[in-house]
């Protein structure tokens, strides 16, 4: 057996596998350099590049962000008397993306919320399940303090769900004054579109009419924020960092709250309007437009039963007729008529005219209101005893378009400027007008009647008691308003009528002083036991619906009577107060609107006085 032959690897042979080992190491190494490249680019890549972004994101996991809606500021009247508060209260607050189960939730509190409307409810939780996931939603239910503690028992149940104390809006007065106040409601889409998202972040209501809208700006406040630390449910552990809300301004209004609770319970069941300025700086003491309602149905959303009930009651209570009633002026604008004609010299106040009880024109016969006419009649008889017939003839000397450049200084066919949103212009006639409106010519006819304030005059309640404020002052134009403004030395001074003989203006003031004092005046039943002076006119006007859009005159057939209108001002040496009273379908103006205007001046000026004899009240169906 020959012996095993050994065989030894050639150098060429160590050196190729010692290439290969090296090249295998060589790709290792790379392989393990490219991988820690890669970690080390990654690390940079989130640690340094997108280190806020993923700080954010990991700190959301256990920090919320809460915003924490302003106070809305309070109205208080003139004499610091709350009328528009704000009430703590629970609400249930949702946001949907932290939430397990939305159906578990309104099952809960269907079961818990006895007096919260089924049908509301399921029209919230569809907008809530279509919302965006991250926003937070409020019930708009305040819960009480029994149906809050029923719902914190199952509170654990439902992670994203919170229940936490507000504060809801509240007017204690009720529907007093609701025209002037407004009220506040739910934001709609139509308003979110137009409002500043930032500053109502976490805010659901906000000013609809009146005061509330118009000085939304100032009630509203900014709101702040809050950190909070929470755990996987949600719950709240600690509290880490806050930004407080800034809230709004309390604001003071320059209404007598007291008077105008007075100056309703007067109106009574009528439709009509009451306002009440003080001459010497637009101060509105009393905003009366009746019917009313109560602006607390609103705050959290008013049902639709409700809500109907009151957009088809016949009387229309939405209607703010202190500045969008639009009537006939009717002999109220008789004193600015006649002082246009002395002071541009159509007429003197001496001269006489004799009336029938008629005027006849082209073979038309206007008649006056007294069918067996006042006989011999200046113009300050004419304005005391408001006849027609003086005006019907004074009407042609002058013509349409003098009679407008007359009463256009007292604010007539233009917004008095009031701060209330809304206000309409009405109607102050001329030969222009008529042709870009009607694109007719004039007649004389039509002038006529204008002359005792029908035909297309049409003015609102807030018109009428600015010109006579602006009348009590000799000229001083005033703008009405509700809130209180502090004396401002840069203020810039009223404007003034020119007056061409001051003697005029103290003629035509004191021939409503007659209306008031005198033996033949159409008021003076009212006035003859007063302490003090006052100065007034009655007026009677024909009946035009306010709105032919909004009234339903079929609807209106049964009290298809006059409307009473009355303006005066008091005292007549220094003016503190001037009233303007429309009462619809009331009929004459010396029977209804005059001892309503009567008694809201004594009740202002001396109300230890006794009232003045109401006539009996007209009651519509509703």
């Amino acid at each position: 057996m020959q012996p095993e032959r050994l065989e030894f690897s050639t150098d060429q042979e160590n050196q190729q596998r010692k290439r290969q080992f090296r090249l295998r190491l060589i790709i290792a190494l790379l392989f393990v350099s490219a991988l820690f490249l890669f970690l080390i680019g990654r690390m940079a890549y989130l640690q340094w590049l997108n280190y806020d972004r993923y700080h954010g994101l990991a700190e959301g996991n256990r920090i919320s962000i809460e915003v924490l809606p302003p106070t809305r500021g309070k109205i208080y009247d003139r004499n610091h008397t709350l009328i528009a508060d704000n009430q703590p209260v629970f609400a249930i607050k949702m946001i949907r993306e932290d939430m397990d189960s939305i159906d578990d939730l309104e099952l809960d509190l269907s079961q818990v919320l006895d007096n919260y409307p089924q049908e509301r409810m399921d029209k919230f939780f569809e907008k809530f399940r279509k919302g965006r996931r991250a926003r937070t939603y409020t019930l708009p239910y305040p819960l009480n303090e029994q149906e809050a503690s029923r719902f914190a028992v199952l509170n654990h149940k439902h992670p994203g769900v919170t229940l936490s104390s507000r504060l809801k809006r509240t007017y204690p007065f009720k529907d007093v004054g609701v025209h002037a106040i407004g009220y506040v409601g739910r934001i709609n889409q139509k308003e979110l579109k137009k409002l500043d998202e930032k500053r109502y972040l976490g805010t659901e209501i906000i000013g609809k009419s009146g005061v509330e809208k118009y000085y939304e700006d100032i009630l509203h406040g900014y709101p702040g924020v809050q950190q909070v630390e929470t755990n996987v449910r949600g719950s709240v552990l600690r509290k880490l960092e806050t930004t407080p809300a800034i809230p709004g301004q309390d604001i003071h209004l320059t209404i007598d709250i007291e008077l105008q609770k007075f100056a309703e319970q007067l109106m009574g069941d009528r439709r009509g309007s009451i306002v009440a300025i003080d001459p010497q700086n637009g101060e509105v003491l009393a905003y009366v437009s009746t019917p009313t309602f109560d602006p607390n149905l609103f705050v959290d959303g008013i049902d639709s039963k409700t809500y109907r009930s009151l957009l088809n009651d016949p009387n229309k209570p939405f209607i703010n007729r202190a500045i969008n009633g639009q009537y006939p002026p009717g002999s109220t604008i008789k004193p600015f008529v006649a002082l246009g004609a002395i002071e541009n010299d159509y007429i003197t106040p001496q001269k006489k005219i004799y009336d029938p009880g008629y005027f006849e024109y082209k073979g038309h016969r206007y008649r006056d209101w007294k069918r067996w006419g006042h006989g011999l009649v200046n113009m300050h008889l004419a304005i005391a005893q408001s006849c027609d017939t003086y005006f019907y003839e004074l009407s042609l000397d002058m013509g349409i378009d003098a009679i407008h450049d007359s009463m256009s200084p007292f604010g007539f066919g233009e917004r008095s400027g009031v701060d209330i949103p809304g206000e309409s212009k009405g109607i102050l006639p001329s030969q222009a007008w008529k042709r870009e409106t009607k694109g007719e010519a004039w007649y004389r006819g039509e002038t006529i009647i204008s002359s005792i304030g029908q035909g297309y005059h049409l003015s609102t309640p807030i018109q009428l008691a600015r010109a006579t404020a602006i009348l009590a002052n000799r000229g001083k134009q005033i703008t009405p308003h509700l809130l209180q403004r502090l004396h401002d030395d840069n203020d810039m001074p009223p404007m003034q009528i020119e007056i061409k003989k001051i003697e005029h203006w103290e003629q035509v003031i004191q021939s409503m002083v007659a209306v008031m004092h005198g033996p033949t005046g159409t008021a003076r039943r009212y006035g003859t036991d007063l302490p003090f002076t006052m100065a007034g006119k009655t007026g009677t006007a024909q009946v035009f619906s306010l709105n032919e859009a909004d009234y339903d005159a079929a609807k209106l057939d049964k009290s298809l009577h006059d409307h009473s209108l009355f303006v005066g001002f008091a005292p007549v040496e220094r003016p503190r107060i001037a009233v303007a009273v429309i009462a619809e379908n009331s009929g004459s103006g010396s029977k209804t609107a005059a001892p309503i205007g009567v008694n809201v001046i004594k009740r202002y000026l001396r109300p230890d006085l006794p009232l003045t004899p109401m006539p009996k009240q007209a009651v519509y169906d509703r």
